[in-house]
Formats: structure tokens, sequence, C-alpha cells
């Protein structure tokens, strides 16, 4: 009898070390699709957030995109142009329906300007807009933004690391 008791001790024994292994089991688990949703989560608030570089002959053009809140996106561009002065600057401006549409005060020749810009989102990467602009409050802006035509000939790519 004596033997029955300490087999139905070591089962019972058995089981509740079996049933608090599997708890820490489901902890780990549960915490384990946390973390994957968080990161998810960061994945999906800046899915803009990188380089993008195009290259036409011997000029290179880059958007950096480095902070989105909501709609909200800053950055920086560079307009590298062979054997002439180039512009480099930063923006502000919004993402709404795939079109990022920004203020960039940038430096050229010396001298401190600004103008709009507008960039739509592709596959790859973005393409930048042009058309009729006007000057007001001392910066260049479109006169009509639902006119602007894209210049399928330059696409700015997302790339891994940015220009220097």
């Amino acid at each position: 009898m004596k033997k029955l008791q300490n087999i139905a001790f070591i089962l019972l024994l058995a089981g509740v070390m079996s049933s608090c292994n599997n708890t820490s089991k489901t902890t780990a688990a549960s915490d384990s699709v946390q973390t994957s949703n968080e990161d998810r989560t960061k994945v999906e608030d800046e899915p803009l957030k990188g380089c993008y570089i195009g290259v036409l002959k011997r000029d290179t053009f880059q958007l950096a995109i480095t902070a989105v809140n909501e709609s909200n996106v800053e950055g920086s561009l560079l307009y590298n142009f062979f054997e002439k002065d180039r512009s480099r600057g930063t923006f502000t401006g919004t993402f709404i329906n795939d079109v990022l549409l920004a203020d960039y005060t940038f430096q050229s020749e010396g001298a401190t300007s600004q103008r709009q810009v507008i960039f739509k989102k592709t596959a790859k990467g973005f393409i930048e807009g042009y058309g009729n602009i006007k000057s007001e409050g001392g910066k260049d802006v479109f006169v009509d933004t639902a006119a602007v035509k894209f210049d399928q000939s330059i696409e700015l790519t997302r790339t891994d690391a940015c220009l220097p």
C-alpha cells in the first residue's frame, strides 16, 4: 500500500510540475506574440521612412524620409546635378492618398530658398511632380496641385543607405 501511495504521490507531483511548466510556456508564447504584434505596428506606422535615390545620366536625386507621424512627414532632399550647383535641404509636409506634398527649404548657389515639392508614391519608391508655380509669401508654390504631372523618367527607388 505504501508503494502505491508513493507512486500516486510521484504522479501527482509530476502533474503539478508539468502544469507549472506549461504555464510558463504559454506565458512565453503570449509574450512572443505580443512582441511580434508590437514590431508589426511599428512597421505599419512608418512604412515611408527611409532613403529613395534616383539617377538620370550623371545627375543624382535623393529623398530621405526621417520622421513619420500619422500623415505628417519630415526629411531631406538632395538634387546633385553634374557640373552644376547642387541643392540640399530639408522638408516638412503631409502624405495623403499616396502623395507627399511638402515645403522644401534648401541651399543653392549660396542662398537659402523655399519651394513646394510634390512626390507620388509608387510600388518601388517615389516620382516627383512638376507643374505651374507662383510666388506666394516668399516661396514658390504650385498653382494647382491637381494639375501636377509626374515625370515617369526618374523614379526614386528605396535603398538601404542614404548618400552622405
